[in-house]
């Protein structure tokens, strides 16, 4: 029997997987496979699965999820899990557990490094880096110190890529290693020892200016975010590659720079260059008045191209039609234009690659940012809403709406959620009538509700499902219309529409209502919900969009639109003081998306087909265009750290099968 904890949690027996049960049974089994051969008191477990309030019978209830794991485990006869006074220890075969390998793993490239075996420890980097298939027990979420053991495996995983690029370059194999940074990088902006390895890996590619480049967008972060230099080490390997440093292309590299590279016996004296030798017996270090005349031909050169090229390398993409569009926060520059084939209606970002469906052409596509490839798949008729996270992808129906398909990504270890998809790698998880069709992921459970293209007062459910098995786990009803949901600040956050039928003076017999705001926390004594009324204006329609960050919780709402007064609205709910602390008018701008990241709210103005991205600080509002209310209209937004994407679709962005 087989442990898997690099990734989600898996047991396998003979190849085929051990079905493991509940959410809380998989977090018990995940405590005990992180301290393995090892005792674990019951108030450990207890800690890792309520925290701080942890129910009455939470004695009663690990002893029972500890019997079920031992008949799931036990099927070969034998029970691995011993009990000794007050807590439990799970006999696991290191050979048969993937983090005590990997571990192992390491440690023996370590040792091959300190004895300059440098090839064999990039192997031994390799296998053990390909045991990963996705962050430590994703999907399972421990309370107490179980956070910081997973922290600490996924950091050892970092720390490993790290040890193997250094290997990768000293073996002079900079070119295959770079791929890797870039997105290293992107994901750990703030790690100087990635810095400093993509600039060597670029000085070394004779990509030279790009590793200054590399340099300064390093310091730009550092100081933006942290207020700090760099360290005194990236300086140094700056200043480094200024000067062409021979030290540069050492085998030792960055080491080498900062005075760390071991101590070796000097080089034999090499004989004299004669005069008139060929140049390929020596390396050519250009003078600095040499390097100032280059530098000045390349900028004339560069002039007289901007002059005589209607088109260059630096100007900005044309966005078309049916694509998928990178935006710079910081200057609201366009990066690049994807196109994806289809119509776009929703989008999901993960760090491998950005996910967007096609309500129209019953399909959804994955955009790769290591190959940048566009890979297109099937999927149920009119995909309406899609979440990802590292490894997987799930896609509600909007004709069939109790149907949710889950996609899975390609790879393991360090490859993971990379290249093609496997069309043949999916699931369908099977909702009650109507069912749901908008998402979201947070707290080890995938949220859905009826969101807002179901008929009003059809349906006011929530469902939990564990995105592991596909299993509903928790359904409940919130007594007024769903229509829109994010997750964030450690809840789900539901719009919902409460409707009435009244007399308006104007309007007679009118249908009008409020729209609401319901939070939803897991915790030791279940599911705990709070509800806040939104605006008291006749809202007709309820929330079309919900997003959270920068630690408040963003609505899109729509007052007495059936009145003519078209009074849409951007609501700031704070989720502290439980309630709305700024409501900011969008008045003719038809806004249809909404989403939060690199600092700033972003808010889809419909009919210029540009963006209102709004400084949550000062509230003010900059424009940013985009597409062309003629031809390429947007239709969905996400936004990370870094960018924010947005999907472009034909004039109209169908969001409906009507």
């Amino acid at each position: 029997m087989e442990f898997r904890i690099l990734g989600p949690l898996e047991v396998v027996e003979d190849g085929e997987p051990v079905a493991l049960g509940t959410l809380k049974e998989r977090l018990v089994l995940g405590v005990l496979l992180l301290h393995a051969n090892e005792f674990v008191s019951r108030e450990r477990l207890i800690d890792d699965l309520w925290g701080e309030a942890p129910p009455p019978t939470a004695r009663q209830a690990v002893n029972v999820y500890l019997s079920k794991l031992r008949k799931a485990l036990g099927r070969a006869g034998a029970d691995p899990i011993a009990t000794a006074s007050g807590g439990y220890r799970l006999h696991v075969d290191p050979e048969r557990l993937d983090a005590s390998r990997m571990q192992a793993l390491v440690v023996s490239a370590r040792e091959s490094v300190s004895k300059g075996e440098l090839e064999h420890a990039a192997e031994r980097f390799r296998e053990a880096l390909a045991l990963w298939r996705g962050p430590t027990l994703a999907g399972l979420q421990l309370e107490s110190r179980g956070r910081d053991e997973v922290a600490q495996l996924d950091e050892l995983r970092l720390a490993a890529l790290m040890d193997w690029i250094d290997c990768e370059l000293a073996l002079g194999r900079h070119e295959q290693a770079l791929g890797e940074l870039n997105l290293l990088v992107r994901e750990h902006p703030l790690r100087e020892r990635l810095r400093a390895q993509q600039m060597l890996a670029l000085y070394r590619a004779d990509r030279q200016a790009e590793a200054l480049e590399a340099y300064a967008e390093a310091r730009q972060t550092l100081v933006n975010d942290l207020g700090i230099e760099p360290s005194e080490a990236l300086q140094r390997l700056q200043q480094a590659i200024l000067r062409h440093d021979p030290s540069l292309e050492a085998p030792e590299g960055t080491a080498a720079v900062n005075g760390l590279a071991p101590a070796t016996a000097p080089p034999p004296q090499a004989p004299p260059v004669e005069a008139g030798a060929p140049a390929a017996r020596r390396r050519f270090r250009p003078r600095r008045w040499q390097l100032a005349i280059a530098v000045l031909v390349i900028l004339a050169a560069s002039a007289v191209a901007a002059v005589t090229l209607s088109t260059s390398a630096t100007a900005t993409p044309r966005v078309v039609p049916n694509s998928l569009v990178r935006i710079d926060p910081s200057g609201g520059k366009i990066v690049s234009v994807t196109p994806v084939g289809a119509e776009p209606q929703g989008i999901a970002i993960t760090p491998r690659g950005i996910w967007t469906n096609h309500l129209t052409e019953n399909l959804v596509t994955r955009y790769d940012l290591r190959t940048h490839k566009v890979q297109t798949l099937g999927t149920p008729p009119e995909p309406f809403a899609v979440v990802a996270d590292a490894g997987n992808a799930w896609v509600s129906s909007l004709r069939s709406s109790s149907i949710i398909t889950r996609f899975a990504a390609f790879g393991t270890g360090q490859s993971a959620g990379w290249g093609p998809l496997d069309p043949s790698d999916t699931s369908k998880i099977h909702l009650p009538p109507p069912g749901a069709v908008s998402l979201a992921l947070g707290s080890g459970y995938l949220w859905a509700v009826a969101g807002p293209k179901t008929t009003p007062g059809t349906d006011d459910r929530v469902w939990l499902i564990d995105p592991a098995s596909n299993r509903i786990v928790r359904s409940l009803r919130l007594g007024r219309q769903t229509t829109s949901i994010a997750f964030g600040e450690g809840a789900a956050w539901i719009g919902a529409f409460a409707s009435e039928h009244e007399e308006i003076a104007s309007f007679p017999a009118a249908w009008t209502g409020a729209s609401w705001l319901f939070s939803i926390r897991t915790g030791a004594v279940g599911l705990r919900t709070q509800s806040y009324r939104l605006d008291e204006t006749g809202d007709t329609a309820g929330p079309s969009a919900v997003a959270v960050g920068d630690h408040r919780v963003w609505v899109l709402t729509c007052g007495n639109c059936n009145q003519g007064q078209d009074t849409q609205k951007l609501l700031e709910f704070d989720p502290r003081e439980r309630r709305v602390v700024k409501r900011i008018s969008l008045r003719g701008r038809n806004p249809n998306a909404l989403a939060v990241g690199a600092g700033s709210v972003w808010v889809v103005d419909q009919v210029h087909a540009s963006l209102m991205q709004l400084n949550p600080k000062t509230h003010r509002i900059r424009t940013v265009p985009v597409g062309n209310p003629k031809n390429a209209a947007i239709c969905a937004i996400a936004a990370s750290h870094d960018a924010l994407w947005v999907a472009i679709g034909n004039r109209n962005c169908e969001d409906s099968g009507d």
